[in-house]
């Protein structure tokens, strides 16, 4: 390690290079970080939209149901009426 230390200070147009490699290998980590983000929020906002659909569709279920129990206790109260 010592002598690759003793190279880069010998030769500064390596250390440029080095430095370079250095700059694009986080620009690059950078941009699948973003990329990955971009892709987990896509994923989320469908994820949110699909239970509000679902909650939506359950809500006008149980009206339905309530609908349906009035209207069996309202015919059940009339054939005992009868």
């Amino acid at each position: 390690m010592a002598s690759f230390i003793e190279f880069l200070q010998g030769n500064p147009l390596y250390i440029v290079g080095f430095v370079c490699l250095i700059i694009f290998f986080i620009v690059s980590l950078l941009k699948k970080a973003i990329k990955l983000l971009v892709i987990a929020l896509i994923l989320f906002v469908g994820y949110s939209y699909y239970l509000n659909d679902i909650f939506d569709a359950y809500q006008g279920s149980l009206g339905s149901l309530e609908l349906l129990e009035s209207k069996a206790e309202t015919l059940i109260k009339e054939t005992l009426e009868q």
